[in-house]
């Protein structure tokens, strides 16, 4: 399944409380039973950093815009090493 990368900031975020209030269940990760946000990173200068797996990135900008983030950038990933393992991330 394709996967992107976005980055932008999402208010409040960068305190561990609010991240966890918008992101400990699981259907917070899960836009609909294809879309799945797998990571989200939150960066020390304000900003966040999440991949999502998804049938189109129109499913993840959903996603995005609900969870109220400003994005700078939506950008498809190509390849991913992981540990020694190289895949392709738009196939994987």
């Amino acid at each position: 399944m394709p996967r992107w990368i976005a980055i932008g900031k999402a208010p409040g975020w960068d305190d561990q409380a609010k991240l966890t209030q918008e992101m400990k269940a699981t259907k917070n990760w899960r836009a609909d039973a294809r879309t799945t946000v797998t990571t989200v990173l939150v960066l020390g200068d304000g900003r966040s950093v999440a991949e999502c797996h998804a049938v189109n990135q129109e499913a993840f900008e959903q996603w995005l815009k609900m969870k109220g983030w400003q994005v700078e950038s939506i950008t498809p990933i190509k390849l991913v090493a992981n540990v020694g393992s190289i895949w392709d991330g738009q196939n994987p």
